[in-house]
């Protein structure tokens, strides 16, 4: 009797959660938005369906108060009963206007609930709908209004451009071409700016950066550069250097932090330098090699771990995880799964992954956390190429 007892209150909770979407209340059946139509079933003792002859509603507002309730035999007019291959279901449908009074937008929350008097049994399906007051299709009209494509922009007055520059696109945002905007305490300045400037810069002094290997003498091609400003809230210019080591920007007088990065190189985190004119400067750096992993079909993950002032961080435990559940690998069942190494006295750490493409389901992703010494924990959630080294960009 005791398990007879604990199988029917299982099954008094076995549910089908489902969405009826958005609607709207618009008081008519004119078209789909203004309507509510829901699937459900009724379930005997043993989980099979069986027939219902009458229906409980209960809905909740989004604010948690009674919206609507309702009782119905099963013969009414706003049911559909069919069977599916002796499958028993029932579908249930209304108008929005019904069920949720005036309205108001919002998710709302509905209890289905079909009886069989003869079993005395009934089965709980719960749905969810939300309500919006304007048409969909104004919305999407509204969305439609402002598009940028590839090949042409398309403002709020839809006149299309088959060139697009940069006057172009601030048309197509503002419907005015824009300018002036140097009010202090803002980044107007930059909207002045012509979008191609930020590459190289734009302001008064030519100046050049050479990238040097100082172990091998030599220069350093296809090195990313950047710039910032001293505080580094703000990226002034980018490049890569040519074949000769070498790379150009326009800058104006001031402090900049130079950063550059290059596989198979170790830069300084940090280079600030003072721009007063036109100058060269030299970025040295050491190479290094990463190893590539021993396991056949593993990607090494690896990075470089500084702190605010440009000092490696020995010590810190990087952990990489599968957060998401069960994940098979071929035939192997590799969750949960979590490694983790420390970094060394340069800061460089690496770990060995399986490809996030190579687990099944395709594309799961790990998470990274990075555990400081003072306690601060980062972490966030990557797709692992399938490569033998990635250098892993946070």
């Amino acid at each position: 009797m005791l398990i007879k007892k604990i199988l029917f209150m299982i099954l008094l909770f076995i549910n089908t959660i489902a969405t009826a979407g958005i609607v709207n209340n618009s008081s008519s059946l004119q078209t789909s938005e203004d309507s509510l139509s829901v699937v459900f079933c009724s379930l005997d003792s043993l989980g099979n369906m069986t027939t219902a002859d009458s229906v409980y509603f209960v809905v909740s507002a989004p604010d948690g108060s009674l919206a609507y309730k309702d009782s119905i035999s099963i013969t009414d007019s706003r049911l559909t009963s069919l069977t599916v291959q002796t499958k028993q279901f029932y579908i249930f449908a209304d108008e929005i206007a019904k069920i949720d009074g005036i309205g108001s937008d919002g998710v709302y929350h509905f209890c289905l609930l079909a009886r069989n008097s003869n079993l005395n049994l009934e089965t709980p399906n719960w749905y969810w709908f939300q309500i919006v007051q304007d048409e969909l299709s104004d919305r999407l009209a509204i969305i439609d209004d402002s598009v940028l494509v590839k090949g042409g922009a398309i403002d709020s007055n839809r006149t299309e451009s088959s060139s697009v520059d940069s006057t172009d696109i601030a048309r197509s945002v503002w419907d005015t071409q824009q300018s002036g905007h140097i009010n202090a305490g803002t980044f107007g300045s930059y909207l002045n700016t012509q979008v191609s400037g930020l590459g190289m810069g734009s302001g008064a002094y030519s100046v050049s950066f050479v990238l040097f290997d100082s172990v091998n003498a030599q220069v350093i091609p296809s090195a990313s550069i950047t710039v910032r400003n001293v505080s580094q809230s703000a990226l002034i210019a980018v490049g890569r250097s040519d074949n000769n080591g070498q790379v150009a920007f326009n800058l104006d007088a001031d402090s900049f932090v130079i950063s550059a990065t290059e596989i198979g190189y170790l830069f300084d985190a940090y280079d600030t330098t003072i721009i007063s004119g036109a100058s060269l400067d030299t970025l040295f750096a050491v190479p290094y090699s990463v190893d590539t992993p021993a396991g056949v079909g593993l990607t090494r993950v690896w990075g470089y771990l500084y702190d605010i002032n440009a000092r490696p961080q020995q010590g810190t435990t990087v952990r990489a995880s599968l957060p998401g559940g069960v994940v098979r690998y071929k035939n192997v069942i590799v969750s949960p799964f979590t490694v983790s190494t420390i970094t060394d006295t340069a800061g460089l750490f690496y770990l060995d992954l399986i490809p996030s493409d190579s687990l099944r389901p395709v594309g799961t992703m790990y998470e990274i956390s990075i555990s400081r010494s003072d306690g601060t924990v980062l972490r966030q959630r990557i797709k692992v190429p399938d490569a033998s080294l990635w250098e892993l960009s946070w």
